[in-house]
């Protein structure tokens, strides 16, 4: 997959109001890894945003990894916008973390909203998405 080209400068795809640069981009390029749930969750649309599908699959628990984010020629969705909900904060020590957040999109078939209430790990020191939780489930 082409990796769309973004300025540093430009506004930082996860709607933070700051610069790429000084929001997701360093977590993206490795020069940082994000420090919560909710910056590696922004960091990991602005990847979707960005088609730095290697990132995504980097940023996921190897157990619930899948091999490909998208099949050969498979059409993928123009992400348009990201708005976290909620994300729990993680105590010290802590090693899962929530956040909750609704991301809309453009497909060939219409517009799309995702909402998801998501479960992230901390392994080796860095925070990984784990999958979505069910509206219920509690951890």
């Amino acid at each position: 997959m082409k990796r769309k080209k973004t300025a540093l400068s430009s506004p930082c795809p996860c709607g933070s109001g700051r610069s790429l640069d000084e929001c997701c981009g360093p977590f993206l390029s490795g020069a940082a890894a994000a420090p919560t749930p909710e910056a590696l969750m922004r960091s990991r649309y602005t990847a979707y945003a960005l088609g730095n599908d290697d990132y995504v699959l980097a940023t996921w628990d190897e157990a619930t990894r899948p091999a490909v984010l998208f099949e050969e020629g498979e059409a993928r969705p123009k992400w348009i916008s990201l708005r976290v909900t909620d994300a729990k904060p993680v105590a010290d020590g802590a090693d899962t973390g929530e956040v909750t957040f609704t991301a809309t999109a453009r497909t060939s078939q219409g517009a799309m909203r995702l909402t998801e209430r998501s479960l992230f790990r901390k392994t080796d020191g860095r925070w990984v998405y784990v999958r979505a939780l069910e509206p219920d489930e509690t951890v």
